[in-house]
C-alpha cells in the first residue's frame, strides 16, 4: 500500500488525499423475499394452526477503494439464500385458559463492512481487523410450549429451547499501544438454550395493578471457534451476554388524576468473554414516577411527571460494550498461545432525578 505522511504526521493517500475509512468503502446490498402463510381452525375455532414460510435471498458487494488494496480484500461479494418456516398451534379449552406450541425460525445476515472487508490502521497502513473467514448467516430454531390464562388475572408460563448455527459475536478490543478501539466480527458456531419464563399481571384493584416476570435459562457452546490460527477451548462454555436468572417486579397506580409506576429489576450475572473467564456481577436496581394530570386548558390536558432513576444509586456494569474471545492468555487446541484482551463495559445510570412536563392536544 503506497503512503505519504503530512506536516503534523496523518497519513495521506498517494494522490495526497487524507485517508479517512468511511470515503474509502463503497457497499451496495439488494435483499429480495417472498413468503407463503396459510391459518387453518378446527374444532368450532378452539383448535387453530398457523403454518408458513419465507425465503430470503440477499446479495451483499462492498470494494475497499483505499488505494493498493488488492485481492480478496479489494472487493467481496457474497449471495444468501434462507428459508424461514415457522408454524403456530393454538387450543384454547374456553376464553380462560390456553396452551400454544411454537416452532419458528429466524436468521440474521453477518454485519456488513466489517465481515467482507478489512479495516486498515490510519497510523502503519496495515490490515488491523480481517473479513469473517466463515461467511454465513446467523440461523436459530426454537421450540416454545407454554400456558396462559385470562381471567381474574393474567398469567403466562413457558418453556423454550433454541438451537443457533453461525452464531454471529462482534467482538472489540482495543488496538495495541492505543485507545482506539476496533470490531472484528467472530462466527461462534453453535450454540444452545432452553429454560423457562413466566409473568403474572393483575387487573386494576382500587386503581392499582401489580407485575411480576422472571426466567431462567442455561446456554452452552457446541463447539471450539476457530482464532489466531488455532482454536480456542470454547465448546461447553455459557454464552455471552445470557444472565441465568432474571426477573422484575412492577406496581402502577392510576385513578386519572395521579400516576405513577415502581419497578424493581434484577439481572444475573453475565460473561463478557467466549472463554468464560471474565463477567460482570448481577445488579438489582429500582425506579419510580409518578405524576398529576393538570386541569384541562382549552382542549389542551397538561401533566407534570417526576422520575427517579436507580433509587439506591446502585453502582454497576449494565452490559457489555464489547466481547472478546478471551480475557486471558490462553492455549489453543494446538499449543498456540492466543493473547487476550480486555472485553469493554457500559457502566450503569446512577441516580437521576428528572421533571417533565407535557400536554396532550
Amino acid at each position: 500500500m503506497e503512503w505519504k505522511w503530512s506536516g503534523n504526521g496523518a497519513p495521506l493517500t498517494a494522490n495526497g488525499g487524507i485517508a479517512l475509512g468511511e470515503d474509502n468503502e463503497n457497499g451496495l446490498q439488494q435483499l429480495n423475499s417472498f413468503a407463503v402463510d396459510d391459518k387453518m381452525s378446527f374444532l368450532n375455532g378452539r383448535l387453530t394452526l398457523d403454518a408458513g414460510i419465507r425465503m430470503a435471498m440477499a446479495n451483499r458487494q462492498y470494494t475497499q477503494d483505499l488505494p493498493g488494496v488488492v485481492g480478496n480484500n479489494y472487493k467481496s461479494i457474497k449471495n444468501v439464500f434462507v428459508p424461514s418456516p415457522q408454524v403456530l398451534i393454538n387450543y384454547n379449552f374456553n376464553s380462560h385458559h390456553q396452551i400454544y406450541v411454537n416452532g419458528t425460525t429466524g436468521y440474521h445476515l453477518p454485519g456488513s463492512l466489517s465481515s467482507q472487508l478489512a479495516s486498515y490502521s490510519r497510523t502503519t497502513g496495515k490490515a488491523q481487523s480481517l473479513p469473517l473467514a466463515d461467511y454465513k448467516p446467523e440461523y436459530m430454531i426454537t421450540e416454545e410450549i407454554g400456558y396462559r390464562y385470562n381471567g381474574l388475572f393474567m398469567g403466562n408460563v413457558a418453556g423454550f429451547h433454541y438451537n443457533v448455527t453461525n452464531h454471529q459475536v462482534s467482538a472489540q478490543s482495543y488496538v495495541e499501544g492505543s485507545t482506539s478501539t476496533i470490531t472484528q466480527l467472530i462466527n461462534a458456531g453453535g450454540m444452545e438454550a432452553y429454560g423457562i419464563q413466566a409473568e403474572i399481571a393483575s387487573r386494576p384493584w382500587h386503581h392499582v395493578s401489580a407485575y411480576a416476570s422472571g426466567q431462567y435459562m442455561r446456554t452452552r457452546n457446541g463447539n471450539n471457534i476457530a482464532y489466531s490460527g488455532d482454536y480456542l477451548r470454547t465448546k461447553g462454555k455459557e454464552e455471552v451476554g445470557a444472565p441465568k436468572y432474571s426477573g422484575s417486579l412492577g406496581l402502577t397506580y392510576n385513578d386519572g388524576v395521579w400516576f405513577g409506576n415502581f419497578t424493581l429489576s434484577y439481572t444475573g450475572s453475565q460473561y463478557a468473554t467466549l472463554m468464560n473467564d471474565q463477567h460482570i456481577p448481577g445488579y438489582i436496581t429500582a425506579n419510580l414516577a409518578v405524576g398529576r394530570t393538570l386541569p384541562k386548558i382549552g382542549h389542551v390536558t397538561p401533566k407534570i411527571k417526576l422520575n427517579l432513576v436507580n433509587l439506591g444509586d446502585e453502582h454497576y456494569l449494565s452490559s457489555m460494550y464489547g466481547y472478546t474471545a478471551a480475557a486471558t492468555t490462553q492455549k489453543g487446541v494446538f499449543g498456540t498461545t492466543i493473547k487476550g484482551s480486555s472485553p469493554t463495559y457500559v457502566i450503569g445510570s446512577p441516580f437521576v432525578a428528572m421533571g417533565t412536563i407535557s400536554a396532550e392536544f
